[in-house]
């Protein structure tokens, strides 16, 4: 029997394959229920979440149908993977030291004075374009084993999967900024280039800061579903 989020990723992976089509009817949910050997109860959690994140949804009392791609899949790696498919990305890190957090750090991620924190740069590509650059902090408290492969891969997912964590939300900041010379570098771009910076915050559902990150982005629009 799959997870709920092993159901969630092929779904997406279905809808970015058009396997099913904008405002196509999703089948019900004893066909899903049928096709990923669960139960409906598991179905019905699986729908709220695609619904929530706005690539399905419900008219009230009624079917579900499929919502275009929300374009917030920029704005994270694992939404990356969603869009194009783990073989289509790849990351380089650039950096991965233990230091102690400055006092933005600290108060980013409510950390006492001289706290060690993991300060990683990792650059990601589509394909072999780069996509952005992440500087990322993370309490050395919270993951004293990461390890410089781990960087490769969403660190999302290494918190939620090796660790009994759950991350609850974010808060972003975006704003536009003329990239330094190194990012320009980095994103292979001429000098003095504009880009969009989002900053953000990762939350556990403790309410604990799990991680403060700077991403700076090739792409200088971006547009995001928002749901009320």
């Amino acid at each position: 029997m799959l997870k709920s989020k092993e159901i969630i990723r092929d779904i997406i992976e279905d809808i970015t394959l058009e396997k099913y089509k904008v405002d196509e009817r999703m089948p019900s949910e004893s066909q899903l229920a049928i096709k990923y050997n669960c139960n409906r109860h598991t179905v019905r959690k699986v729908t709220e979440s695609l619904i929530e994140r706005g690539y399905l949804r419900r008219i009230h009392g009624g079917p579900t149908y499929i919502n275009g791609l929300p374009s917030n899949h920029i704005l994270n790696f694992s939404s990356l993977l969603e869009l194009y498919g783990e073989s289509s990305i790849t990351s380089k890190v650039v950096k991965f030291k233990l230091e102690v957090a400055t006092p933005e750090i600290c108060n980013m991620l409510k950390l006492d004075e001289g706290s060690k924190v993991w300060s990683i740069i990792r650059i990601r590509y589509v394909s072999t374009t780069p996509s952005h650059t992440e500087e990322t902090f993370i309490p050395y408290s919270l993951l004293p084993d990461l390890k410089e492969e781990d960087c490769l891969h969403s660190l999302l997912h290494y918190v939620e999967s090796s660790f009994d964590y759950e991350v609850s939300h974010a808060i972003k900041n975006i704003s536009a900024i003329k990239l330094s010379k190194k990012d320009c570098e980095y994103l292979q771009l001429p000098e003095d280039s504009l880009a969009l910076q989002i900053e953000n915050t990762g939350y556990l559902t403790n309410g604990r800061p799990y991680e403060y990150s700077i991403n700076k982005h090739r792409d200088n629009n971006i547009t995001y579903y928002a749901k009320r």
